[in-house]
């Protein structure tokens, strides 16, 4: 049995557009994609809106990805793959750090989770493959007023500096933007429609696919 963690913030959630509210399973990318890759997939979500690579809000300092994740995959171990996609909400603007400071806490996360399995392999297993997804940059604030036009652009430009860290660390990168369109988010221009799960769902799976059932370490 493959074990896959999924691990992201509210569009791996399944967050409704404008509603606050969650898709069914059934609806959500993960769902789909456990249903897609079959039998000997076993898949996991770990989806949380708001959810940030590394900063932490004083009010809600549980939405950090770095001070949860150690503890996330020691629960869902061994795995065989774990997805990562986030770094929309790092760029609202209560944190104030940069598209290369948002990097950084990806990059952390990874350090994070090869740490946790270099010093834990008998009990753990070996580390898993790490498939870095970049998400989809916001066209618009959509009008939240967490949201700046440098917001925006911090978001846009974290394809190219995700593709590097991936390069550099060995992991697997995907661009969600290169499978989903403005056309393709809610309202709020920012989470995803139905068919935006199905869509992404689809390609993830076929990246996933390479990356397990052929051994490939990186896929672009």
């Amino acid at each position: 049995m493959k074990e896959i963690l999924c691990f992201g913030d509210s569009n791996t959630h399944g967050y409704i557009p404008c509603t606050g509210k969650r898709y069914p399973r059934a609806l959500r990318w993960c769902g789909r994609l456990e249903k897609l890759l079959g039998e000997g997939y076993h898949l996991v979500e770990e989806g949380m809106d708001g959810r940030t690579t590394a900063f932490e809000d004083p009010l809600q300092p549980w939405r950090s990805a770095l001070g949860y994740i150690v503890g996330c995959v020691r629960s869902h171990a061994p795995l065989d793959l774990i997805v990562i996609m986030l770094g929309t909400n790092d760029a609202k603007t209560r944190y104030r750090v940069s598209a290369e400071e948002i990097g950084m806490g990806m990059r952390a996360l990874v350090e994070q989770i090869e740490t946790f399995f270099r010093y834990n392999p008998q009990r753990y297993g070996p580390c898993p493959k790490i498939l870095i997804v970049s998400p989809v940059p916001m066209p618009s604030t959509g009008g939240d007023p967490e949201f700046n036009e440098e917001s925006v652009q911090k978001q846009a430009a974290l394809k190219e500096i995700y593709r590097q860290i991936a390069a550099e660390m060995g992991c697997g990168f995907a661009a969600a933007e290169e499978w989903i369109g403005p056309e393709l988010l809610g309202a709020d221009r920012c989470h995803f429609s139905e068919r935006a799960h199905e869509i992404f769902a689809e390609k993830i799976a076929e990246i996933v696919r390479r990356m397990l059932d052929a051994g490939e370490k990186t896929a672009e």
